[in-house]
């Protein structure tokens, strides 16, 4: 499956290296936008987190990282 993935021009060719470091079929060229092939529900999971990763307030992507160490309170 292949999907145009809007991005800014700033962050899309930080997610289109990323892609092409973990192998998965992208091409960005010019102003068009990045697109991506999509083979296994893996690779979908992978393109969300890298563009949530990058277009994401880093206070935001703090705060999701401290509550992710915080462990889970016991019930009594």
């Amino acid at each position: 499956m292949s999907s145009d993935v809007t991005v800014s021009c700033e962050d899309r060719w930080q997610v289109y290296h990323r892609l092409q470091s973990l192998d998965i079929d992208c091409c960005c060229s010019g102003i068009k936008p990045l697109t991506v092939s999509l083979r296994t529900p893996t690779e979908a999971l992978q393109l969300w987190s890298i563009v949530r990763r990058v277009s994401e307030p880093k206070h935001v992507l703090v705060e999701l990282l401290q509550q992710s160490w915080q462990a889970p309170s016991a019930e009594r």
